[in-house]
């Protein structure tokens, strides 16, 4: 894997911009998905319905608290790891919802111990 220091830091405004459009649309597919309505929605979330509605679509900012509770609304996990990627030889951030996401070294490892002990 390249080295992250080819990448933005983790704090940097970059990367606070790559998480806020990731969030924004996994939320939106979300809503697609399960075919809610911002109508439904936004009493929920003690917000206007557009103020919802162009939060979720990146054109107003919703606060921390506010994507907590959408995400909770849509039964998604609000806590997520950064990790320091690659694809196509070209390093990235990964965002990765535990534990959903393991690395696969890791599960390598784990692999390899069970079978050392099981023998199979």
């Amino acid at each position: 894997m390249t080295r992250s220091s080819h990448l933005p830091p983790a704090d940097s405004p970059l990367t606070t911009v790559f998480l806020g459009q990731y969030v924004s649309s996994l939320m939106q597919e979300t809503i697609k998905y399960l075919q809610l309505s911002y109508t439904d929605l936004a009493p929920k979330m003690f917000i206007p319905e557009v103020l919802l509605r162009d939060g979720v679509e990146g054109k107003m900012a919703l606060t921390r608290g506010q994507w907590i509770r959408l995400g909770h609304l849509l039964d998604l996990p609000t806590t997520y790891e950064l990790r320091p990627g690659e694809r196509d030889g070209v390093p990235c951030w990964e965002v990765c919802f535990p534990p959903v996401r393991v690395r696969m070294d890791e599960v390598q490892t784990a692999m390899r111990a069970r079978e050392q002990k099981t023998g199979f």
